[in-house]
């Protein structure tokens, strides 16, 4: 079983965050899920994305959503 990680998630709508917040989960990719509450895919050119940062190691992941 793997343990929650806390994540810091911003959401953005072209080149404007809109939404900051901390959310917890196993994996970033999850963490995207449930605060977006969409199916979230690797970032590519789209008008609404996620950056997740692991707060315990600083990495950044990038998602974007429909």
């Amino acid at each position: 079983m793997q343990t929650m990680k806390t994540y810091w998630l911003e959401q953005g709508a072209g080149q404007v965050v809109v939404s900051r917040q901390v959310a917890e989960a196993q994996t970033p990719w999850e963490a995207a899920t449930k605060v977006t509450g969409k199916a979230v895919h690797g970032r590519r050119d789209g008008p609404f994305w996620v950056r997740v940062t692991d707060q315990a190691t600083l990495t950044t992941f990038k998602y974007a959503y429909d």
